[in-house]
């Protein structure tokens, strides 16, 4: 298993155009947008610059904003699109390539698939690892230009609470990586093309997102508005319903849909996650075992 994560660690890295505009996208355009929308006007606008003078910048909140961002509903389904896409050169590269047939008969396929989830869930952490700290960087920069307050200090923080939620977003994030790319895998395994897959994998993301609200405009057309319940047992809803639990302390009633009243607690929404989780990386794994990668 470590030579496979190792193999598929190189292998991912050496597809640099990709990697620079699909995974590195995230902490440069965070660069971006703090040099050119929060430093730049201003610096040379007083009025913006007064008012980010009058308002306190709180380190916590802009270490945390990106994974609170790629959990949300639906803002996280769209900031998760390009990763998707790298995704989906990776699993359908490997087919289009011929690449599997040199690979295979030296591994195992269950390390293999496996190896490949790991390393791209991994490299989706070491961006928007590396995005929290661009943010967090600028936000002590504005501080330091502006003269505003930089807080909360270290010995006011409450690291229990903090580190509790810091890392239940980072599970949550790693868990919804881990079932686009599901996704994106059982696709490739079907289309074997790149192009296909990299469109059917974004559609597939969109089609999540606008099924809720076809969902809620059936459950009003036919006057049974607790159908649109029927949306605690997709992974979108829970993956936003523990983000709503862990940042606001409340569950989430998914952007205040008409009839939705079914909002299960924290726990209840990580055992809905890790069954899709299973069952979609597990049968994953399963279909590629027995899979013939020759014709």
């Amino acid at each position: 298993m470590r030579s496979a994560f190792a193999a598929e660690w190189r292998k991912l890295l050496g597809h640099t155009k990709a990697i620079a505009f699909l995974v590195w996208v995230y902490p440069i355009g965070a660069l971006m947008i703090v040099l050119l929308i929060q430093i730049l006007p201003a610096l040379l606008l007083d009025p913006v610059r007064e008012m980010i003078a009058a308002s306190p910048i709180d380190w916590t909140e802009n270490l945390l904003s990106v994974w609170n961002a790629m959990n949300g509903f639906p803002g996280g389904t769209f900031l998760r699109m390009p990763f998707i896409a790298f995704i989906a050169m990776a699993f359908a590269g490997e087919y289009q390539w011929g690449t599997w047939k040199n690979i295979v008969p030296r591994q195992s396929r269950m390390n293999l698939i496996f190896a490949k989830f790991l390393v791209l869930a991994l490299l989706l952490m070491l961006a928007l690892l590396l995005t929290s700290l661009v943010l967090l960087a600028g936000g002590w920069l504005e501080s330091v230009l502006f003269n505003v307050p930089y807080g909360p200090s270290l010995a006011e923080l409450d690291w229990g609470a903090f580190l509790q939620q810091a890392l239940l977003q980072v599970l949550v994030t790693f868990v919804s990586t881990l079932i686009v790319a599901s996704y994106a895998a059982l696709i490739a395994m079907y289309s074997r093309s790149i192009i296909a897959s990299l469109l059917l994998s974004v559609g597939v993301g969109i089609v999540e997102l606008t099924s809720s609200v076809l969902l809620v405009i059936v459950s009003q057309a036919v006057q049974r508005p607790n159908l649109v319940n029927i949306l605690v047992a997709l992974p979108t809803y829970n993956l936003d319903n523990v983000r709503s639990w862990v940042v606001d302390g409340v569950g989430s009633t998914f952007g205040g849909y008409p009839g939705f009243t079914a909002v299960p607690p924290l726990w209840l929404s990580m055992v809905i996650l890790l069954l899709w989780l299973g069952g979609l990386v597990g049968g994953t794994a399963v279909l590629f075992r027995h899979q013939d990668i020759t014709s």
